[in-house]
């Protein structure tokens, strides 16, 4: 009886000491866990007028909750454990796929089938016909993309619980009003789904394509503007050197790269002005080795891995990531050529459009 006594209150104070650590801990160890949001602040007994804090417990409980030590490391084991285990992501952003392939989760209302109304796709189109006039109407040369959703050309890595593609969505249908109407575009999807069986073309653990993908779509928009440029898609070398969004949404903590193919096509270009990142609003190249030609191209993430090929194909290229668009660039701006880039998920975005007044 004693024995079993002196095990119970073993039991019971490890069990204590495991539920204290994480309050006390904060005493001397805090916790650095990458979140894309601000943490509570430590709550205060009085506020700056002097009165006394109403929300100070509701306010402490918050802090802690978010605070309490150790909760990074069991934040990522979380993570691991179900995503090891189960296939199961800690967060709805990300769909955990076969074969460690990762889908982001806003896709998977396309993936399921068409969710704007007809009247809906011809107020787009209508919009980009517009568009298209507009900018003819500078003087240049005007042209769509529209980027597949991942799981729209890697269907076949999507879980089983979501069932099969779905033959009709709002890209495909987009896509016939376009032609209709004569709005000029790059069919994307089709390019990419041809590719698809003999080369990867997006990258498995982020929601984007990869440099192959995107010099793969980047040659029919050369073709279609009728340049003779064109990238070559092999000749790469592999480099661990992506830092994969939708796997640091899963483990914020970890330090991890994903396999990148890296091209070297022997053009130099250089950034006009400063550059912080690729995801800056306006950035601008020009090139000594440039064909003679100028763009400028509206673009979203997906536009990341256009500009290094784009800086040095063109003399001058401007790319701008706004959003609503800002069309007045097009009169402002001495280029050949405009690009309107956009992925499939944002689509509606397209007829949000304002032509400038003229």
């Amino acid at each position: 009886m004693k024995r079993e006594n002196t095990a119970a209150w073993i039991f019971v104070t490890a069990f204590f000491m495991l539920c204290i650590i994480p309050s006390v801990g904060m005493l001397f160890y805090h916790s650095q866990l990458a979140e894309n949001r601000v943490l509570s602040e430590k709550p205060v007994l009085q506020t700056v007028e002097g009165a006394w804090n109403r929300d100070y417990f509701e306010e402490l409980q918050t802090y802690v909750a978010e605070h309490f030590a150790f909760r990074a490391e069991l934040v990522a084991a979380d993570s691991m454990i179900k995503y090891k285990l189960f296939q199961t992501p800690c967060d709805d952003q990300v769909v955990v796929g076969k074969d460690g392939w990762l889908f982001f989760g806003e896709t998977l209302a396309d993936y399921a089938g068409v969710t704007l109304s007809d009247s809906e796709l011809d107020q787009i189109v209508k919009k980009l016909s517009e568009v298209t006039d507009y900018i003819q109407s500078q003087g240049k040369q005007p042209l769509f993309v529209i980027v597949p959703n991942k799981n729209q050309i890697y269907s076949e890595y999507m879980p089983v619980r979501f069932g099969s593609k779905a033959q009709q969505n709002n890209l495909i249908l987009l896509q016939e009003r376009m032609s209709e109407a004569g709005v000029p575009y790059v069919d994307a999807r089709r390019i990419l789904l041809d590719q698809k069986d003999s080369d990867e073309l997006y990258l498995h653990e982020d929601t984007h394509w990869n440099n192959t993908g995107a010099r793969l779509v980047l040659n029919e928009i050369y073709r279609l503007y009728g340049l003779s440029d064109n990238y070559p898609l092999m000749g790469y070398t592999i480099e661990e050197s992506h830092s994969p969004d939708l796997y640091n949404i899963l483990f914020p903590q970890t330090q991890h790269c994903e396999a990148q193919r890296i091209y070297d096509d022997g053009k130099s270009y250089d950034y006009i002005g400063r550059l912080h990142s690729l995801d800056d609003i306006t950035i601008r190249t020009q090139s000594a080795d440039g064909n003679g030609k100028s763009i400028l191209v509206y673009r979203d993430s997906f536009g990341r891995a256009l500009i290094p090929y784009m800086g040095g194909t063109f003399d001058n290229a401007a790319f701008n990531r706004s959003t609503p668009y800002d069309l007045s660039l097009v009169a402002d701006t001495d280029c050949d050529y405009v690009l309107i880039e956009i992925v499939e998920r944002n689509l509606s975005d397209l007829g949000e459009i304002e032509i400038p007044i003229k």
